[in-house]
């Protein structure tokens, strides 16, 4: 079992206790200090704002050397910040180095590894929640879906903006949902504006930096051969917009707030062999920028700190300088970096800790373990490494066999590290349980062992590497929607790696891609034999069960994984479109448990407001359906149904507008120029209802005897 942090939550109403003789001067200082009571700006609580951006290579930032001028507004913000020159991420992947930063514990603790992992336990406190219940407003604007609230991170954040643009889920796999910069940064400034009367904790999240690279104009001609660089400058050019904010407030917001700026990780840029960044602890992909403005009534100095630090630092750090004392902070797993910044001569600092576990629970090959100090990275795998930045900053030459004493003496580091917090037993997350396995032979499939079986050696990961490779190749190829290519890679690797399980969950997205239901069957259901704990397999295998009319089978399965996740608002959207067409009333429910828990998902609203409208109720149709499209949904199904909506309710003018979106979606759409022209009929414009109906005369045929005469 984990250890947890015993939650701690605010008593209300503690003021109706204090007595009229204190005085109101007191009562109201007494009400500021009470967990939950009425804030007021207190000058000795700091404003609090932390800066991600995700994939964010420190060696790409001016003030960390890099010569290519993308980060003026960056590297202003350094000259008034301590600069530590070697923070280290624990994690190289989005969703679990954020967990770290924001929980102050490694991933090997909180669960939270990979993207296979469940989401975080609320067994585990975060950052925002502490600073809440000490009186701070709590915002967090988040720039990808791969961070959504549904992964336990927004717990604490009274406000957690992670609505992305609707069109968006229609146009990208999910996984590459997100928002740029500057859509972004207006939220954050509109947030800000509403709360810079009181003390305020924001967590802004930029994603731009993150593969595909595709910045806006001019940055997309201007850094054309290096697209990566490209979107560092242009999400710079954006904290820009920020920093110049914080600083013109009338309230001095920027010399009162404590500003954290740090990546969750960097990018391998084929360093190592490595494209993107998740399968190895190089420098490349662990060490990230990491900036700690103060105060500007702190009155320190600052300067650049070497020693090499970790991210899962950030909370404690910024607790102690909020003077703020909480039930997190016997949860933390790491020292407050407070210490570093007087300048005295301070103990050594405990080597900081990477990890990445995507080799393993995605590939079944060994995971990757490392220890860094200012000077040495030491990396545990079946073939250890040992590297000297000072003399090898491009990590080309293991020390390993040589330097055995200084490998040895971090070795021995990096196992008391992990003996000090000890990981939590196994979770369902990546064992099955017997339902589970009896569910999926139910369905004809066999529960294979893990990829490699207990006991025996794993690879080594720099040797699967041409593996990777030929995976992410494929991958590349079906988003390209060059499926018969991407079979082949898959089929090819299959006969060389039979019991990974990523390759047939490939060759059933090819499938999928292609309405190739059959087929997508088979090869969900081998990935989810052979991984059981994956539950993107199992969501594939149930859709395609759905849409070859194997309801109950669809049915049973996802009912097997809101067992066990009941958060999973995927697996309860996708219960609601196999429950659409034969049970209105589950589809509904399930709906409505999907914008329960995410309430900016707006193909929700927009499938809620379709049944709304089979069911004649356009109310609430409307409703939804206008919500969707507030949400940037912009297709014709959902403006057209709108349309429908807007005209059963007599709100003719609204109608012919919807009607027109719909239109501009798909203007071949005959069956909207058809709902326009009966508008126009309503509303006596009989030149504009003819045009509509010769149009939709043109398109369909079948409509013709519908118009003729009118």
């Amino acid at each position: 079992m984990r250890p947890s942090a015993k939650i701690w939550r605010a008593k209300k109403g503690l003021g109706r206790v204090a007595f009229w003789y204190l005085g109101w001067v007191l009562l109201l200082v007494w009400l500021a200090l009470v967990p939950g009571g009425c804030r007021h700006n207190n000058p000795s609580r700091p404003n609090i704002l932390i800066i991600t951006v995700d994939t964010l290579r420190a060696d790409h930032v001016g003030c960390y050397g890099y010569a290519g001028g993308l980060t003026p507004n960056v590297d202003a913000l350094a000259k008034d910040a301590f600069v530590f020159e070697r923070g280290v991420a624990q994690v190289p992947l989005t969703l679990p180095s954020h967990t770290a930063i924001f929980t102050g514990t490694y991933p090997f603790h909180n669960g939270v590894q990979d993207f296979t992992a469940q989401p975080l336990s609320d067994r585990f406190r975060t950052l925002a929640e502490s600073l809440k219940d000490h009186g701070y407003a709590t915002g967090a604007v988040v720039s990808s879906f791969v961070l959504d609230r549904s992964w336990g991170l927004a717990r604490g954040f009274e406000s957690y903006d992670d609505a992305f643009a609707g069109q968006e889920f229609l146009q990208k796999n999910i996984g590459l949902v997100e928002r740029r910069a500057e859509d972004s940064v207006n939220h954050a400034v509109s947030w800000l504006e509403s709360h810079r009367n009181q003390p305020f904790f924001l967590w802004l999240h930029l994603y731009d930096p993150h593969s595909p690279y595709n910045p806006p104009e001019p940055f997309r001609t201007r850094y054309a051969k290096q697209l990566y660089d490209g979107e560092i400058a242009y999400a710079d050019s954006q904290l820009g917009r920020l920093f110049s904010w914080l600083r013109e407030s009338p309230n001095s917001l920027y010399d009162n707030t404590l500003i954290v700026f740090l990546s969750d990780h960097g990018e391998s840029l084929g360093e190592h062999g490595e494209k993107e960044h998740g399968f190895f602890v190089y420098d490349s992909t662990v060490r990230v920028p990491l900036l700690l403005k103060l105060p500007k009534s702190a009155g320190l100095a600052v300067q650049r700190v070497a020693d090499a630090v970790e991210t899962i630092q950030v909370g404690p750090t910024v607790l102690e300088l909020a003077g703020v004392e909480d039930p997190i902070q016997k949860q933390f797993q790491a020292a407050s970096l407070v210490p570093l910044l007087n300048g005295k001569p301070h103990a050594p600092q405990r080597p900081a800790y990477s990890e990445t576990f995507y080799p393993l629970n995605s590939f079944g090959w060994s995971p990757l373990r490392s220890v860094q100090t200012a000077r040495y990275q030491y990396i545990e795998a079946p073939t250890q490494e040992l590297y000297d930045h000072q003399a090898d900053l491009a990590e080309n030459n293991s020390l390993a066999t040589k330097d055995v004493t200084v490998g040895a003496s971090l070795r021995a580091q990096l196992n008391q590290l992990l003996a000090d917090y000890p990981a939590p037993a196994a979770s369902s997350a990546t064992n099955a349980s017997s339902d589970v396995l009896e569910k999926l032979r139910s369905l004809g499939y066999i529960a294979y062992r893990a990829p490699a079986a207990a006991g025996s050696k794993l690879a080594d990961p720099k040797d699967k590497l041409p593996v990777f490779q030929d995976v992410l190749r494929a991958t590349d190829l079906i988003q390209l929607g060059n499926f018969a290519d991407a079979r082949s890679v898959l089929s090819s690797l299959q006969r060389k790696e039979p019991q990974l399980y990523l390759i047939p969950f490939l060759l059933g997205e090819s499938a999928s891609h292609q309405a190739q239901w059959k087929e997508a069957e088979k090869n969900f259901g081998r990935a989810a034999a052979l991984n059981p704990g994956f539950e993107q397999a199992r969501l594939g295998l149930a859709r395609a069960l759905g849409l070859q009319g194997k309801i109950a089978q669809a049915k049973d399965l996802l009912g097997t994984l809101l067992t066990t996740n009941p958060q999973n608002s995927r697996a309860w959207f996708l219960l609601s479109q196999i429950e659409a067409a034969a049970d209105p009333k589950s589809s509904r429910e399930a709906l409505d448990k999907v914008i329960a828990i995410q309430p900016n998902f707006a193909l929700a609203y927009r499938d809620r407001g379709l049944l709304s409208v089979r069911e004649q109720t356009y109310v609430s149709g409307a409703e939804d359906l206008s919500r969707a499209v507030e949400m940037g949904l912009q297709d014709v199904l959902t403006y057209n149904s709108l349309g429908i909506c807007y005209s059963r309710m007599n709100r003719l003018d609204d109608a012919a507008e919807s009607y027109r979106h719909a239109i501009a979606a798909d203007p071949n759409y005959a069956q909207a120029h058809l709902n326009l022209g009966f508008t126009y009929e309503r509303m006596n414009q009989l030149d504009l209802k003819k045009k509509e109906y010769t149009e939709a005369c043109r398109l369909d045929r079948r409509i013709c005897p519908l118009v003729a005469g009118r």
